[in-house]
């Protein structure tokens, strides 16, 4: 305990460590923990290293101290997506903070009321004043001036210059790739050049100011893949920058600095986002140049990985890479024996009496995921985290169960289990046991998306995604590929098939594949972004990208046409009939011709825009929306034939799944309950007597009710016996 006595204690230690480490208009932060802060002054003064990072527990903030010869530069700054420099690169002399974290020590063991606690702070606190300050292994060396960008203001709108002075990173070499702020805090100046005028945008910590104007580009990027206006202002310390994108797609830039304000107007957006990101691959290559340690900094590689992804936004969005099929007749041959490209719509001609169901059995299924819940001839096949199990649809007897966490997928008798590892299980329905398996990419960034193909002359395959960006086509009776197919990277691919053709709408294309082949009939390019699958209309393929919606002839891929829309489109297109009803903001329907174009009609969106799910009925379109919400719409004005509210919008609890069924001239409908309604008038011929929220719902020729709920439970409601009287018998 001679620590006690070597030491003179004057004032509180804590308080003094706060004096010495923090500017005035900074003294109320937080320090770091006592024991860390002594055993990095110790490590510095020792030249065991040059720089020592201390997070704080309770909020995202960092001191970085960085050995600066006899002194320790104190920096401290928020580790956020974007983060506040609070001080940067304070000096203080290294004896003193060695003298003044040895204090704090005792002061702590004074008070600890721990022996081994105690013990250990005096030890810290005698290890501390006993260090001899080394010289510094890296001296103060000078820092590393580059520059880069556009020295003088030219011909282009908009682009930019930079001067900054890197240090070579103090740290010791290690193979593990960490956070640095800190590493991105390196000093500089920025100007901005626009058609001719010239403005200092800040000098100090650039990048900064360099990651705001990123996150400005991808906000930019994401409104005109979206086809809607923006407004957004971003700051960064005295630096702001301000954007604008407008109905026209007219971009506005403003920057502002302590010296003034630069704006840039009417650009487009590649000629807006551009400079930003040739700005911040300069300024990262210039960093990687003077410290190439840099290229295992987590914040470095997240700016350069954000950098790439909107080029290929940039790219995707470019209009470019398009062509049309020069043998389209060979595809309508193929196609001449399916009677139309648009599947044909359900029918209610003969309309039901009133039903009354009764429960027939019920299983209990942990972990039960209610999308994969399928019928196959005389048994129903469930899926769970665990387990893939089939019972039989008239008593609920479980045939055979599998083990096992795989997705599930039916594909005409065959079952698909698809493993997370890419392990793909083709089994036989009747035993489940596996009759052939597959081996694809694990699928990257999105579901395990599926297109299955069987009959109509065409051989029995499964199309999967498969990685970040390609498709796969598994024969189902061998499991072995029959072809691949790669699409953009950074966009996931919506599906549609149209008899032998795929059509796959992806990025800035739209791609037709031949099933059986996989050759790349015709690619469809435009300016924006397919992000739904695209709907058949006849010999129409139609896909709405933003405000713009395409017609493509389906065998040739040549436009058909291009129409404007009101607004942007906020959920996927529906096909019912020679139309295409696309939702769009201000919760509205626009229905398009699918021949011409055209505008059918647009009326109230009755909540295809919110979640809801369609059914093409006959001259109809039944729509049941979240809440418990049915209406059906007239195709040939739009009108709402009727409406009815199933249940408490506010109470009932909204099923998972929303898509009607209809069976035997009677729509089942998924609200709080299963309710069984006439599609013709909406009057109601029944309720499913069933307490499990109708999570999915399935209903087989026979009119037997099958309900699954993800809470883990399965109940099947069969039409109770009834009598009726017939008139005229004896």
């Amino acid at each position: 305990m001679d620590a006690f006595h070597e030491l003179e204690i004057a004032g509180p230690p804590l308080a003094g460590l706060q004096t010495l480490l923090l500017a005035p208009q900074h003294r109320h932060l937080e320090l770091p923990a006592l024991p860390e802060l002594t055993a990095a002054a110790t490590a510095l003064a020792r030249g065991l290293k040059r720089k020592v990072l201390l997070p704080l527990d309770s909020t995202p903030t960092e001191y970085a101290l960085v050995r600066r010869a006899g002194d320790v530069a104190v920096s401290v700054y928020e580790t956020g997506s974007a983060p506040d420099v609070h001080q940067l690169e304070r000096r203080v002399a290294l004896p003193v903070l060695l003298r003044a974290c040895a204090n704090a020590m005792i002061e702590q063991a004074q008070r600890s009321v721990d022996p081994t606690a105690r013990q250990i702070a005096v030890r810290l606190a005698e290890r501390a004043m006993r260090s001899e300050v080394v010289p510094d292994p890296g001296g103060d060396a000078a820092p590393e001036v580059r520059r880069g960008g556009s020295t003088e203001p030219g011909s282009e709108p908009l682009s930019f210059a930079f001067e900054i002075a890197v240090c070579p990173s103090p740290g010791s070499a290690s193979h593990a790739a960490r956070a640095d702020v800190h590493a991105l805090l390196f000093p500089g100046k920025l100007w901005a050049h626009v058609r001719g005028r010239r403005l200092l945008l800040g000098t100090g910590p650039v990048m900064l100011a360099v990651q705001r104007m990123i996150v400005a580009s991808r906000l930019l990027v994401e409104a005109w893949h979206a086809g809607r206006a923006t407004h957004a202002r971003l700051r960064a310390g005295s630096f702001a920058v301000a954007v604008r994108l407008d109905a026209r797609e007219a971009v506005s830039l403003s920057f502002m600095s302590e010296r003034g304000q630069l704006g840039a107007a009417a650009l487009d957006v590649p000629s807006a986002v551009n400079p930003i990101l040739q700005l911040a691959s300069a300024m990262i290559q210039a960093l990687m140049a003077v410290d190439s340690t840099q290229a295992r900094n987590l914040r470095v590689a997240a700016l350069r990985d954000e950098v790439r992804a909107i080029r290929r936004l940039l790219r995707a969005r470019s209009g470019g890479g398009g062509f049309v099929n020069d043998d389209p007749d060979r595809v309508r041959l193929a196609m001449a024996a399916r009677e139309g490209t648009t599947p044909a719509p359900a029918s209610s001609s003969v309309e039901a009496r009133g039903l009354k169901l009764e429960e027939r059995w019920r299983i209990a299924l942990d972990d039960l995921d209610a999308s994969s819940v399928f019928f196959c001839g005389d048994r129903l096949v469930l899926s769970s985290g665990s387990h893939t199990v089939a019972v039989d649809r008239d008593d609920g007897r479980v045939l055979w169960a599998r083990e096992g966490s795989r997705a599930t997928l039916m594909a005409g008798r065959a079952l698909l289990r698809l493993a997370h590892d890419g392990d793909v299980e083709i089994c036989d329905v009747s035993d489940g046991e596996p009759r052939a398996i597959a081996r694809v990419a694990p699928r990257i960034g999105g579901p395990a998306a599926a297109l299955v193909s069987h009959g109509e002359g065409l051989p029995p395959v499964a199309v999967l995604a498969e990685g970040e960006a390609g498709l796969v086509a598994i024969d189902l009776r061998t499991g072995e590929p029959r072809w691949r197919f790669q699409v953009g990277r950074g966009c996931a691919a919506a599906m549609t098939r149209a008899g032998r053709v795929v059509l796959v709408a992806c990025g800035g294309a739209v791609h037709a594949i031949d099933l059986a082949s996989g050759e790349d009939l015709w690619r469809y390019a435009a300016r924006g972004s397919f992000g739904s699958p695209p709907r058949i209309v006849g010999d129409v393929v139609v896909a709405v990208t933003g405000r713009d919606c395409h017609g493509i002839d389906l065998f040739t891929g040549a436009r058909r046409w291009l129409r404007r829309l009101p607004q942007p489109a906020v959920a996927d297109a529906v096909a019912a009939r020679e139309l295409v009803l696309v939702p769009v903001e201000r919760e509205r329907v626009v229905a398009v011709q699918g021949a011409t174009g055209e505008t059918a009609w647009t009326v109230t969106d009755p909540g295809l825009g919110s979640g809801a799910k369609p059914l093409h009925v006959d001259d109809r379109l039944i729509v049941n929306a979240p809440g418990g919400h049915l209406t059906a719409l007239d195709l040939d004005t739009g009108e709402a034939s009727w409406r009815r509210t199933l249940g408490d919008p506010l109470a009932d609890e909204i099923p998972r799944t929303l898509e009607p069924v209809l069976r035997g001239g009677a729509l089942f409908v998924p609200a709080g309950t299963v309710h069984v309604v006439g599609p013709r008038a909406g009057n109601s011929l029944g309720e499913v007597p069933c307490e499990l929220v109708p999570d999915r719902i399935r209903v087989d020729e026979r009119g037997w009710v099958y309900v699954a709920e993800e809470s883990g439970h399965v109940a099947a409601y069969a039409p109770a016996p009834a009598l009726r009287l017939i008139r005229g018998g004896r």
